[in-house]
């Protein structure tokens, strides 16, 4: 695999075209990396929004389809057919609420579980190939980044 050179620009100070330049390609990288990434996927028919909800589901447990439509972002309606969808599929399972009998809660069915387990294993698989591939200096500068990179995503979830 050939390492591109970088084509970076000076990032002295916070200039705003520079900053505005930085984002616009990170945007696009890491939208080309996500799509590479999901491509295996798309044969299952899992889309990014039913991928989310499984994943939103395996790390906050049982939830409303209100409260779990409100951390996608979307509508409940919306999330409500979701649901639907992957209930059909045994992705998830919907038991009464115990707090309020009149509603359900929506939770990770075990083959939701094992889905979920199986694309995180391909995807790191084919990454893992690619970054096995990067020279010395490449992965340490990749190494680097990657606290960077998860602090940028965390500060840009919704509070």
């Amino acid at each position: 695999m050939t390492v591109v050179p970088s084509t970076r620009p000076a990032t002295t100070g916070s200039d705003p075209d520079t900053v505005a330049e930085l984002a616009g390609r990170l945007r696009i990288v890491l939208s080309r990396l996500s799509h590479a990434l999901r491509a295996p996927d798309d044969h299952e028919g899992l889309t990014p929004t039913r991928i989310a909800t499984l994943s939103i589901l395996e790390s906050a447990g049982p939830l409303r389809v209100g409260a779990l439509a409100d951390r996608i972002g979307i509508s409940p309606p919306t999330m409500t057919r979701l649901v639907d969808c992957l209930g059909e599929l045994d992705m998830v399972r919907r038991d009464p609420d115990p707090d309020d009998h009149r509603a359900t809660r929506v939770s990770l069915s075990a083959h939701g579980a094992a889905l979920l387990v199986g694309l995180r294993h391909r995807g790191t698989g084919m990454l893992a190939e690619r970054i096995a591939d990067l020279d010395a200096d490449a992965l340490a500068t990749l190494g680097d980044s990657v606290p960077l990179l998860e602090r940028l995503a965390e500060a840009m979830l919704p509070q």
